[in-house]
C-alpha cells in the first residue's frame, strides 16, 4: 500500500510542497547571506575610538633638590600630650596624607583603600588596632608602617608631624587609652627624639644619573676603543679566542679593564672566568679551551691592558 505522502519525492522536488514560492524564499535567503558576509568586516570595526590612557611614565616626578638639615629635638613628654595646636596641625596632615585610604572622616572608606585587603582602619572603633591606639603606639605605626596590613611607613614626616597625626586620629572616638610616663619615656629610648635627626642632602635622580654617566665617560670611551682594536687584530691568536668565546665583548673588557686594577695572573684569570663565564661576559664554551688557548687569551688581554695605558682613573 503506497503512503499518502512520499517524503523522498518531496525532498527531490520541494516545489510540490511550497509551490513556486520556495524559490523566492531560497533567493531571499541567499541575498541576506551574501549581504551579511559582504558587511562582516565592517560590522567588526569599532566605530568609537578607544580611550588610550597616557603613558604613566610621563607623569613620573623626580625627587627635589634638598640641602642637608637637622630636625630639631622633640620633648616626648610634651609632644605626647594633646593640644589644640597639635590636633589642628594633625587634621591638615591627615587630609593630605591619610584621607585617600582612611576617608575624610576616618571611617576607612577612602577611594584608594577600596581594593585593599585588609581594609584601612576605621578610626571610630577602638577594637583591632595592631599596635594599639596610644600615642606611643600610633607613633610606632607611623614610623615603621605595618607591611602585612598594607600600612606604609610615614618615617619621612618630621617627628612633630607624626605626633600631631597621632593626636588627631585619636579624636575620632572617645575613650582612648592614655600613655603612662614610662611608655612615653620608652618612645624616647627607642627613637632618641630628644637628640634631633640629621637629614642628608638629596639631588634629583636624573641629575645623579647624569653625574654618574659623566664620571664614567672616560671608561666608556676606552672600552669602545679597545673593542674596535680587538676586532681589527683578528690575526692574533689571542684576539681570535677572545672574539670566539665572548658572549659580550664589551662586558669582558669592562670586567678586566674597569672593574679590576689589572688582569690577574693566568691561574687566577682562569679561575675567575671558569667560575662564572656569563657574568664575565664569556660563552659557556670558554670552558672547553685548551691550556694553550687559555694562555693565548690571557697573554693577549695583558698586552691589551699594558699597551692601552692600564686602568683609567
Amino acid at each position: 500500500m503506497k503512503a499518502e505522502t512520499d517524503f523522498r519525492d518531496l525532498i527531490r522536488k520541494p516545489e510540490k510542497l511550497f509551490g513556486y514560492s520556495f524559490f523566492y524564499f531560497l533567493a531571499a535567503a541567499l541575498c541576506i547571506g551574501m549581504l551579511y558576509v559582504w558587511n562582516l568586516s565592517g560590522m567588526s570595526n569599532n566605530s568609537i575610538t578607544p580611550l588610550v590612557p597616557a603613558d604613566s611614565a610621563a607623569f613620573a616626578l623626580d625627587i627635589p633638590l634638598k640641602s642637608s638639615s637637622i630636625l630639631p629635638p622633640v620633648d616626648v613628654m610634651k609632644a605626647g600630650v594633646a593640644s589644640e595646636t597639635l590636633i589642628t596641625r594633625g587634621r591638615d596632615l591627615f587630609r593630605a596624607n591619610c584621607a585617600s585610604c582612611h576617608g575624610d572622616n576616618g571611617m576607612g572608606d577612602g577611594a584608594a583603600g577600596v581594593a585593599l585587603n585588609p581594609k584601612p582602619r576605621n578610626f571610630h572603633s577602638l577594637a583591632g588596632w595592631t599596635n594599639g591606639s596610644k600615642v606611643s603606639q600610633i607613633y610606632k605605626t607611623l614610623d615603621e608602617g605595618i607591611v602585612r596590613n598594607g600600612m606604609a611607613s610615614y618615617g619621612y614626616l618630621p617627628p612633630e608631624d607624626r605626633f600631631a597625626l597621632a593626636h588627631y586620629v585619636r579624636t575620632f572616638t572617645a575613650g582612648q587609652p592614655v600613655d603612662t610616663p614610662e611608655e612615653l619615656q620608652g618612645l624616647e629610648t627607642t627613637y632618641q627624639l630628644s637628640k634631633g635627626k640629621a637629614i642628608p642632602a638629596q639631588i634629583p635622580v636624573r641629575k645623579a644619573t647624569r653625574l654618574v654617566l659623566s664620571e664614567q665617560a672616560p671608561s666608556f670611551d676606552r672600552i669602545a676603543s679597545l673593542t674596535e682594536r680587538v676586532m681589527l687584530e683578528q690575526q692574533n691568536s689571542g684576539a681570535q679566542v677572545l672574539v670566539r668565546t665572548s658572549r659580550d665583548l664589551q662586558r669582558v673588557l669592562t670586567a678586566f679593564f674597569v672593574h679590576r686594577p689589572s688582569v690577574p695572573d693566568l691561574v687566577e684569570f682562569t679561575r675567575i672566568v671558569s667560575h662564572d663565564p656569563l657574568t664575565a661576559g664569556f660563552k659557556p664554551s670558554v670552558l672547553q679551551l685548551t691550556g694553550t688557548q687559555w694562555a693565548d687569551l690571557h697573554a693577549y688581554l695583558v698586552a691589551l691592558g699594558t699597551e692601552s695605558g692600564g686602568r683609567p682613573s
